[in-house]
């Protein structure tokens, strides 16, 4: 009987300390994993709005779930309305919010900004104040597309995303022939792991299977693999939560071991 070939290995580059659970699940498989962050959070010192009956924040992350609740400890006013850019946020935010307040996308759409607004339509809210809660950077679509709406809006910086300095070993590993499942969960991710590949002075490697959340971080990996054509680029969609993302690491990794 011939040997079926064993698992690439995977390099899991969100924010230190989301990483721990998918590891362990994913070693409990029987897959090798690299945790190297590819950013790093530090929460801001900065005022954070109370939500009131009839406002709507929305939170772009879980980040910015932590960020805000772990400076306001307090009752979810029964007629707020709590906004999850996607699923992840969402579950995050059920520890203080009553589910039925939670507007989110369903599971089977992107989780961005776009899917989140045609949400907030379809609930029929009438325009108020809304707060955006988020990082020092990112998009400003939502804001815009909200005032346009007639909403009060108003952005607030809760933390901050630094590119992290990986170590060399890390990038010569990335960048080498060998097959490697690379999962990355945000352009300001991906900015930073080219950054890394740069200063190592090494390039994406010839053969790479990525596993992401969404189509624009898929895009700009097709751009950055324009000039390899006989690179072997393989990107793979998921929903954010867990047990979709070891899913489909696990499916990536066997497929990309049987190519290679």
């Amino acid at each position: 009987m011939q040997d079926q070939p064993s698992a690439a290995p995977v390099l899991l580059t969100r924010p230190q300390g989301r990483n721990a659970p998918l590891a362990q699940a994913l070693r409990q498989a029987g897959l090798s994993v690299i945790d190297a962050p590819a950013l790093a959070i530090s929460w801001l010192d900065t005022p954070r709005p109370v939500a009131r009956p009839g406002d709507l924040l929305i939170f772009v992350s879980g980040q910015a779930v932590t960020a805000y609740f772990s400076q306001q400890p307090v009752s979810w006013p029964a007629e707020a309305w709590a906004g999850a850019v996607g699923g992840a946020t969402a579950q995050a935010l059920q520890a203080h919010v009553p589910p039925a307040r939670i507007l989110s996308p369903a599971d089977d759409l992107p989780p961005d900004s776009e899917s989140l607004l045609a949400v907030i339509q379809a609930r029929g809210l009438r325009p108020g104040r809304v707060h955006i809660l988020r990082a020092t950077e990112g998009r400003d679509w939502l804001a815009n597309q909200l005032r346009q709406l007639g909403w009060q809006v108003a952005c607030h910086a809760l933390y901050r995303r630094d590119p992290c300095v990986w170590d060399p070993a890390i990038c010569t590993r990335l960048a080498s022939s060998e097959p490697l499942v690379l999962l990355v969960t945000s352009l300001e991710a991906l900015a930073a792991i080219e950054a890394n590949l740069q200063a190592c002075g090494v390039s994406w490697p010839p053969a790479l299977q990525v596993v992401t959340l969404h189509e624009r971080i898929a895009r700009r990996l097709q751009y950055l693999y324009a000039d390899q054509p006989d690179g072997m680029l393989h990107v793979t969609l998921s929903s954010p939560d867990g047990a979709a993302l070891f899913q489909a690491i696990v499916a990536a990794s066997r497929q990309l071991s049987r190519r290679t």
